[in-house]
């Protein structure tokens, strides 16, 4: 098997299979990557067993052939000193020659069998959303950050995918805040079902979509949510785990709104967190008149900030999360955000003036 290829091309492809590498595996295939040639389109496929990637690019060659190749390639296609990149491979002791101008390697591949076959699913029917990667890198963004981290809420280490009809929602939450989008469109026709996709899984996809007009197909699988756009598919293994249903969470009614310039508020935010300590990070905010006033007192010093906006409602005050916030504010690119209380001790909802689908709850903390 005797390839050349560009290094531009080829990288972009490294890359973007090595999300799926897994570095701790007691399964050594793992940590490599699949590389396959059927002298038409080489194919790159790597998968940690929760999450599948696999690349095409074509070319033209000679004989087909296949071997596992250290993950280590990625780096070395980095640094080659050529535009072109050559690769050839022993079918004797699965060898590889890697050179580009003067800059020569030769990695030692390893038998292809133990690697885990990735089947390519196909969707049913009309039950797949195609969207343009910049749209679906924005929802993404808008929802993914508000997952826990925390491996022992395995059920919050997800985001939950719901299809029905023609509407599809997204779900995140680490039980001290949550988030919810929802999209529907005309020609969609889902049977209703539910993808629990890890969260970590999504953060790789986003590193990957470039923003743009390309166009990305996706749809949920038996046990697997499957992405595919340009030459690359990507399947996220479902969680086996049971969401809770947050629709008793979500207030109906408001005591009070506003109505903030969002640039306006992450600046002020900004400025209150380099006082702001401890876990939670707790910075005050008080609505009155048409002014929302953030302030925060540590054991570094006080700053006090008011901030305009348009105010519905009674006044009140109370203690929130700062990094919660921002991340709320820095997520999304409205030029205003619409803040609705709901009591001292109620939920904290910020809500899109454009996009009645979205909302993003954080619970107030409790201050003695």
């Amino acid at each position: 098997m005797s390839i050349i290829l560009s290094k531009e091309s080829l990288f972009r492809s490294l890359e973007i299979v090595e999300r799926a590498l897994s570095a701790d595996s007691p399964i050594p295939a793992l940590k490599n990557i699949l590389m396959e040639s059927d002298s038409r389109q080489l194919i790159l496929s790597s998968t940690n067993l929760e999450l599948e990637v696999k690349v095409i690019l074509p070319y033209e060659g000679d004989e087909p052939g296949s071997v596992l190749i250290p993950g280590r390639i990625t780096d070395i296609v980095r640094l080659l000193p050529a535009p072109e990149v050559q690769l050839d491979l022993n079918p004797d002791n699965l060898h590889i020659a890697v050179n580009s101008g003067r800059s020569s390697y030769n990695l030692f591949g390893t038998d292809p069998a133990e690697f885990p076959r990735i089947e390519e699913v196909s969707p049913a029917g009309n039950e797949a959303i195609t969207l343009k990667a910049s749209v679906l890198r924005e929802i993404l963004r808008m929802v993914v950050f508000a997952a826990s981290t925390e491996e022992t809420r395995p059920a919050f280490n997800g985001v939950l995918f719901e299809f029905e009809g023609d509407r599809w929602s997204l779900i995140s939450s680490d039980t001290y805040r949550l988030v919810f989008k929802s999209t529907r469109e005309q020609g969609w026709q889902f049977q209703p079902a539910r993808s629990l996709v890890p969260a970590k899984a999504l953060r790789e996809l986003l590193k990957v979509l470039e923003p743009g007009d390309e166009e990305v197909t996706f749809f949920p699988g038996k046990d697997k949510l499957i992405f595919k756009f340009s030459s690359v598919y990507f399947a996220a293994r479902m969680l086996n785990e049971k969401y809770p249903d947050i629709s008793s969470v979500i207030p109906e009614r408001y005591s009070t709104r506003v109505v903030v310039d969002r640039h306006e508020l992450i600046d002020s935010v900004s400025r209150a967190t380099l006082l702001a300590e401890g876990a939670n990070s707790a910075i005050h905010l008080a609505v009155a008149d048409n002014s929302l006033t953030v302030q925060v007192t540590s054991q570094i010093g006080r700053m006090e900030e008011p901030v305009d906006v348009k105010k519905e409602g009674e006044e009140i005050d109370l203690y929130i999360n700062s990094r919660f916030v921002m991340d709320i504010l820095k997520a999304v690119s409205s030029e205003e955000m619409i803040v609705d209380f709901h009591g001292k001790s109620g939920p904290v909802v910020f809500r899109l003036p454009d996009d009645e689908n979205y909302l993003y709850l954080v619970l107030p903390i409790k201050m003695n």
